[in-house]
């Protein structure tokens, strides 16, 4: 292995190192790599998974839709607890008390669905 050979697997390996999902190339399909992986030394045989990328609610009528696809419905979780969503309005969300009202960048950060899944959009 030459050095640019090393430089183009580092990132490959750092990412496996941290638990990242990793692709190897087997003839023109693409497969997991498996956690007891041997490593070829040609770089452009690996890739790494891309994760799916989310961004906040843009208002009410989107934050509706998506939450009607998580069960069940209304509820969020975050470390320190789980809720029941009560109001949803253009700019903010609320749950558990009437003047607890949080807008969507924040509950994108902190919250998840109950399902373990970002609370925003998926972007494709």
């Amino acid at each position: 292995m030459n050095r640019e050979q090393a430089k183009k697997l580092l990132p490959i390996i750092q990412a496996f190192a941290e638990g990242k999902t990793i692709l190897v190339q087997e003839d023109i399909d693409w497969r997991y790599l498996s956690d007891d992986a041997d490593f070829n030394l040609n770089p452009l045989r690996y890739r790494i998974k891309r994760e799916p990328k989310y961004r906040p609610f843009k208002d009410a009528k989107e934050c509706w839709q998506e939450m009607q696809k998580h069960q069940p419905f209304g509820w969020i979780k975050a470390s320190h607890g789980y809720f029941n969503i009560i109001g949803i309005m253009n700019d903010k969300i609320n749950f558990g008390t009437n003047n607890n009202w949080l807008d969507y960048e924040y509950m994108f950060n902190m919250y998840k669905f109950i399902d373990g899944t970002t609370f925003g959009i998926k972007e494709e």
